[in-house]
């Protein structure tokens, strides 16, 4: 009888743990909480009424105390998600709010009134203030007196919060507002500070930038799902699936039945791409590097090609490269896919390219180090005489490979290097260097041979062929009308994928206005553009409640093939201006 009442007892007992335990988890899981974008050092706009949003306990009061003598309060929903707007004075400060509940208080310290600015597009409005960091030398054509801008750069007035290229959402929740320091300003997008700059020098009050951009994305990747299906060149096309797990099951379905098909049809192989979906190097991710996670699955990524990285296979079939201009290739200072395949098309350009270069060594006496100061665009596995000396997943990050000496030979050997490339040009961005502390050898691009071995179908898989260089270059069209291709997933440059993860975070924080420089990635489709641009930014204006000026750079007159096309793509932004109100537009032509 004893033994049955001390185990009633223990199963009490064990009850009243798991009630406790299930009830303290629900806690943790409703605790108040804000966006990161509210943090200490941030700006707040200036005489309106700013929006703060965040989690509670569901149906719980939720109070907003600015110490410039605005209090407000409000009660959230039944999933604890509440939304409050608050009244600001004219610019000044610091400040101090206080947000709270009943049991819970979060304190933001050191805050800011004044002009808040979003900054947002691709690559030219991304490139960073210390242009080095993205294997670029300082002022070689970037900056005008870099180095000095970055030194002179303190102002406790103007402050940064950076959206990084991530598609995991882990970085964002660990950013914060930052003030302007010559470290920091290293990694600040450079047109984001320089326009930061003028308006705090023109103003004398501070400034605040939100900045949001991604590299090689095109319009349609930055405009909602909402907005998209009622554009005349996406509303038949299967958007995003807008965090709905069941649709995005469906969307993933859908791309197995393409692998099967271009697999029976064409003899296609789909292979799927290890994560992670950032193209960030250490120099600018802030607070987070991912890239070891998904190391070591790239490293033994298997493409039906890890023969090409071996001394003794048969590249007698594979292009060398020609350099029509040059006797050699002393100046020419990088490889772009798209200028080798000759092509204008992502399609192309983008996907596994591989590269095999067979030089003499002499020296076997101590090892050397491989070295790529402006690095390669996007991931590479780089092999030495069929051993695997590197692997990196950045657009920009140098590369430092160490060759030991147990794996030189004395006569031939070989550099092999498989690169991914999820989109843009893709390439090598400087010569290859081998060196040691007695020799260094540069490794000429006519040594090389080129094999471009699979496309980029979804951005998360590729699918490989057979097809020469010469196919490829003269047929493109036609083999790409027999692909079937399949719906962007996790990757930056399908539809609504950088406005959900990289813009929708901050919505609605409050802002003055819109910063743009984008377009490059568009120049294919070009006709579309006019509808497209202007609908993103009634999308934006939507979404945020307020109709904000919105100002873009019309894209520079770089060399495109065929060079109307990108006459074109500036039509269409100058013929925005009439269409949309509240915009205005910098010409960069000289």
């Amino acid at each position: 009888m004893k033994s049955f009442s001390l185990l009633i007892f223990n199963l009490k007992y064990i009850i009243v743990f798991l009630f406790i335990s299930c009830n303290t988890h629900l806690e943790n899981k409703t605790r108040l909480s804000l966006p990161a974008v509210f943090s200490d050092q941030m700006v707040l706009q200036q005489n309106t009424d700013v929006t703060f949003w965040g989690k509670s306990k569901p149906k719980e009061n939720v109070q907003v105390i600015c110490n410039w003598g605005a209090t407000s309060d409000v009660i959230s929903d039944k999933n604890g998600n509440w939304e409050i707007k608050i009244p600001t004075p004219k610019a000044g400060g610091p400040y101090i709010i206080e947000v709270k509940t009943r049991n819970e208080k979060l304190l933001y310290n050191d805050v800011l009134i004044g002009e808040v600015w979003l900054a947002s597009g691709q690559s030219n409005m991304g490139m960073i203030m210390d242009t080095d960091g993205w294997g670029i030398d300082p002022c070689d054509g970037c900056l005008e007196n870099q180095i000095e801008a970055i030194k002179n750069s303190n102002n406790d007035q103007i402050r940064v919060f950076g959206v990084l290229e991530d598609l995991t959402g882990e970085s964002f929740k660990r950013q914060k507002w930052v003030k302007t320091t010559p470290e920091n300003t290293k990694r600040f997008s450079a047109v984001a500070y320089y326009f930061a700059k003028k308006l705090y020098d023109e103003l004398n009050i501070p400034v605040g930038i939100i900045s949001t951009s991604w590299g090689g994305t095109k319009v349609e990747s930055w405009i909602s799902n909402k907005k998209l299906k009622t554009l005349s060149p996406t509303k038949n096309k299967v958007p995003l699936a807008e965090n709905i797990p069941e649709l995005e099951i469906e969307r993933l379905k859908y791309n197995d039945s393409i692998a099967k098909l271009n697999k029976s049809i064409k003899g296609y192989l789909t292979f799927d791409l290890p994560k992670p979906y950032f193209l960030w190097n250490k120099e600018i991710a802030w607070n987070v590097d991912l890239w070891g996670i998904y190391q070591d699955q790239w490293a033994e990524l298997d493409l039906n090609d890890l023969e090409f990285k071996n001394l003794n296979f048969d590249d007698s079939h594979w292009e060398k490269f020609v350099f029509s201009k040059q006797k050699n290739d002393t100046k020419i200072k990088s490889i772009k896919f798209n200028s080798i395949f000759n092509s204008h098309t992502n399609n192309l350009s983008s996907g596994v390219v591989w590269l095999r270069a067979k030089f003499k060594v002499d020296d076997i006496t101590q090892g050397y180090n491989l070295l790529v100061d402006k690095g390669i665009d996007h991931i590479d596995q780089t092999f030495f005489n069929g051993t695997m000396i590197g692997n990196t997943f950045s657009i920009d990050g140098k590369r430092n490979y160490k060759i030991p000496k147990s794996l030189l030979k004395k006569g031939d050997n070989l550099i092999a290097i498989r690169v991914t490339n999820l989109g843009g040009d893709g390439g090598i961005m400087s010569p290859i260097i081998l060196q040691n502390p007695l020799v260094t050898v540069k490794i000429p691009f006519t040594k090389f041979k080129i094999n471009h071995h699979a496309f980029i179908t979804n951005g998360s898989s590729v699918l490989t062929h057979n097809f020469s260089f010469k196919e490829l270059v003269q047929d493109f069209k036609e083999i790409e009308k027999g692909i079937i291709r399949g719906y962007d997933i996790n990757t930056p440059y399908g539809n609504s994928i950088s406005y959900e993860k990289m813009l929708k975070p901050i919505i609605p924080f409050t802002i003055k206005g819109a910063i743009w420089y984008q377009g490059e990635s568009n120049v294919d489709n070009n006709d579309e553009y006019q509808e497209l641009f202007a609908g993103m930014i009634e999308d934006w204006r939507e979404n945020w409640g307020y109709d904000f000026p919105f100002y873009y750079v019309q894209i520079a007159p770089f060399e495109y093939i065929p060079s109307q096309e990108s006459q074109k793509l500036r039509d269409a932004q100058r013929k925005t201006l009439k269409t949309t109100s509240k915009t205005g537009m910098a010409v960069i032509m000289d």
